[in-house]
């Protein structure tokens, strides 16, 4: 076995070694973090279309904020909604880092507010019985889900433009430059927000139903690092997600 930097023993092998070395390598990194636990129904109302946090979901997002405050942040991002908002708020009590709300990360736009819950999972019900084509059209009377895409999209780019990432298209293929020091970011977002940046800088092509092809629980969160890849530029890499180690360690899952 092999001792480690804090004295404790190592017992992977040495290809599990050299390729943890290679994770942990300065690359890009952007951890997408889904809000925790919502109060879509404060006190046993109405749902509410913007809601805060259970207490069960600020003690997610402190479970959170304790793992993701280990590891260098360069900058975090925000959507507008509450519940995003106070998940992220305990990570900047641990980090002192200055929130950056950005309102094209809010989630795709739906219409229940004031609806009972039992009306409120027949309307999800019912919209998911659509033919396919039609989910184009996001949730019915509200956002579609090329305006949803489009946004978020853009305003990843905007968000890694800062860094000075940009994104080309070489071939059928996108690649990204990286014109200062690699950022390590944290995007604190929603299911179906965070599952339209993973396709997106994965080059996979969009479908309306993006937030079940990478669908991620509450207060879980997923990681991708920009990878050198052909003569020039990085390629995004899937290196973990729905991660919820955080949570039970801290006794809530």
């Amino acid at each position: 076995m092999t001792k480690t930097l804090h004295g404790a023993y190592d017992a992977r092998g040495p290809a599990a070694r050299r390729e943890a070395r290679l994770r942990s390598a300065d690359y890009a990194r952007l951890t997408l973090v889904r809000h925790a636990d919502p109060d879509w129904n404060p006190g046993g109302g109405p749902s509410v279309n913007d809601p805060g946090l259970t207490v069960f979901g600020k003690e997610q997002a402190r479970a959170i904020a304790k793992t993701l405050a280990a590891e260098r942040i360069d900058a975090l991002y925000v959507s507008p909604y509450r519940r995003a908002q106070e998940t992220a708020a305990a990570l900047v009590e641990t980090t002192g880092l200055e929130p950056i709300r950005i309102d094209g990360l809010r989630e795709i736009g739906i219409n229940v507010g004031g609806l009972s819950q039992t009306a409120v999972d027949r309307y999800f019900i019912e919209a998911m019985k659509r033919p396919l084509h039609e989910h184009w059209e996001g949730w019915p009377k509200s956002e579609s889900f090329r305006d949803f895409h489009a946004r978020v999209t853009r305003s990843l780019a905007d968000i890694l433009a800062r860094h000075g990432m940009q994104a080309e298209r070489v071939s059928e293929f996108t690649v990204w430059h990286l014109e200062k020091e690699p950022p390590s970011l944290v995007i604190v977002g929603h299911g179906g927000t965070n599952a339209v940046l993973l396709a997106h800088l994965l080059d996979i092509e969009p479908v309306p139903w993006e937030w079940l092809r990478f669908e991620s629980e509450l207060a879980a969160y997923s990681v991708v690092q920009a990878r050198p890849m052909g003569t020039r530029g990085h390629v995004w890499a899937l290196q973990n997600f729905n991660e919820l180690d955080h949570l039970r360690a801290a006794g809530l899952r």
